[in-house]
């Protein structure tokens, strides 16, 4: 079965068999918490959790060659890096293309501000906020599913909140991500 992983670097490698795997693991490439699936969309979860790669780990997450000194890290990585997924498979277009939305908005918004007498209080928020929205959506589809939703909720709810700064579209948007954002029930978020 082959197996996707997320490397330290924040990019997907795979597919890749177990044997391979569990040599990754003693050549400290993998750590328990580094986010394996199944397949490019994921569920992720870390790598102490996975079933066929537990035994590769000790009783502390660490390989059963933790006492020994590590090889230095690899010169090039294990394998290719995946293309990115589709923006139709993870994230789901109903959150990722709200979020966009509401970032300009929010950047555009916060720029406005700053000619009034109220700029900076208004600007600094809305402008972070902005900028906090546009790298979730170009970190979307490298971004562990169940953490990504966690972000975006909160993220809905203060772009919800930009209303206060006379910011309908951005909190249009914000009550959209929420009505799309996958269930903690959902198969993706499993890990």
């Amino acid at each position: 079965m082959p197996y996707w992983i997320i490397g330290k670097d924040g990019a997907t490698y795979g597919p890749a068999d177990l044997p391979t795997l569990r040599r990754w693991v003693t050549e400290h490439r993998i750590v328990a918490t580094t986010p394996v699936a199944e397949s490019e969309a994921g569920p992720w979860r870390d790598a102490s959790l996975v079933a066929e790669l537990a035994s590769a780990f000790g009783a502390e997450g660490t390989a059963p060659h933790a006492g020994a000194v590590p090889p230095p890290p690899p010169a090039s990585p294990p394998t290719a890096p995946v293309a990115a997924m589709p923006i139709g498979d993870w994230p789901p277009t109903g959150v990722a293309v709200p979020q966009l939305v509401s970032g300009i908005f929010n950047l555009v918004a916060g720029v406005g501000w700053l000619f009034t007498c109220f700029g900076v209080v208004l600007t600094v928020p809305l402008v972070v906020l902005g900028i906090q929205e546009l790298r979730s959506y170009a970190k979307a589809s490298s971004t562990p599913p169940s953490r990504y939703v966690e972000s975006s909720r909160t993220k809905a709810v203060l772009a919800i909140c930009t209303v206060l700064a006379g910011n309908v579209a951005s909190a249009i948007c914000g009550i959209i991500i929420l009505t799309q954002l996958p269930s903690n029930d959902d198969p993706r978020l499993r890990g």
